[in-house]
């Protein structure tokens, strides 16, 4: 059986694909939230079937159980990653990543069973990538480490392309763009920055506040994403008006191009062996309207050769990534059994 595990900076998600190629999927929210360990918590938990973890004192609520606990007993939600990141000197945090792990991945069932696995950010050798790797072997499977760019392009680009294009993704905290040929990346190239980072901007930029606790004024990054995705928004270069919400993907994107841009000068004589090759692209940065015609320009601008006719948005990005590693993970299982 292939298993796929995406770890992203809101949600816990696993595809897998048994003997008789069923699919299963399973997902949990990376939330947690902490009530006091008392005699009265500890009973309402119990009462109501919610499982809880122990530390110091307290009770941790883990998962989607955590917004509900959250509301009804006026305690903060706490999400487990904050811009991307985990805080893994942490014994609490180690703690809620093993236990989110575990809930939806199974052990495996028989040796030599593949998964593929993604984690947020942009260091596929970070120490989050290793402590992954770790709980997923501890689950009884031989654990591999791949990236979003090669799993959305075994995923999204059509066989008769022989899986080549580009990969944009501009998640929620961190944003990566790739060239896969033939099922290979051949460059890529990450940013710290997504959704996450680019609402806040705009939050600050439109003045967008919410009350936060004992009165203080937090900027409210969700309204400021409601209004990027409204209507009356639109990223295209060719609008008379260029708003503020476009000077922040222009910077973003910046970021992401410049670098791989410069990767591509490095293997130009290689590039110019392909044909024209289609684009796509993934993540919630990408539905704001006019998000196609900003991006062919920069592309444009910094000579990176596309097929400009086809550059598609993937409207449903988690099951595109998911399948991909999928795909990835009975890859390798087969390449293994190949070599016994």
């Amino acid at each position: 059986m292939s298993t796929a595990l995406q770890i992203d900076s809101t949600c816990f998600r696993t595809l897998q694909n048994d003997a008789s190629h069923k699919l299963t999927r399973r997902s949990i929210e990376a939330l947690y939230t902490i009530l006091e360990d008392n005699s009265e918590n500890r009973s309402m938990l119990q009462k109501i079937g919610v499982p809880f973890l122990n530390s110091e004192e307290t009770l941790i609520i883990p998962g989607e159980n955590a917004a509900q606990i959250s509301r009804f007993s006026k305690v903060p939600l706490y999400p487990l990653f904050t811009n991307g990141e985990l805080v893994l000197n942490d014994p609490v945090h180690r703690q809620l990543l093993s236990t989110l792990i575990q809930s939806v991945l199974p052990r495996a069932k028989a040796d030599g069973e593949y998964c593929a696995f993604i984690v947020p950010g942009n260091t596929p050798q970070s120490p989050l990538n290793k402590l992954t790797a770790q709980l997923i072997s501890l689950q009884g499977f031989t654990p591999f480490a791949t990236t979003i760019t090669l799993a959305a392009g075994l995923s999204a680009f059509p066989a008769a392309t022989r899986y080549s294009g580009y990969v944009i993704y501009l998640g929620h905290s961190h944003s990566e763009i790739g060239l896969v040929h033939q099922s290979r990346v051949v460059a890529r190239h990450s940013v710290p920055f997504g959704s996450e980072w680019l609402d806040e901007q705009l939050a600050h930029a439109w003045k967008m506040f919410k009350n936060g606790p004992e009165g203080k004024q937090l900027i409210d990054p969700k309204q400021a994403k409601e209004k990027r995705l409204s209507p009356q928004i639109s990223l295209s270069p060719y609008l008379s008006h260029h708003s503020v919400v476009t000077s922040w993907y222009e910077s973003l994107l910046d970021s992401l191009l410049d670098e791989f841009a410069t990767q591509l000068e490095t293997i130009q004589t290689y590039i110019a062996t392909l044909k024209l090759l289609p684009v796509v692209c993934l993540g919630d940065l990408v539905q704001t309207a006019g998000f196609n015609e900003l991006l062919s320009q920069n592309l444009v601008n910094r000579k990176i050769p596309f097929n400009q006719g086809e550059v598609t948005l993937v409207p449903d990005e988690q099951s595109a990534i998911t399948r991909g590693a999928l795909v990835i993970a009975a890859m390798e299982e087969e390449a293994a059994t190949r070599a016994a």
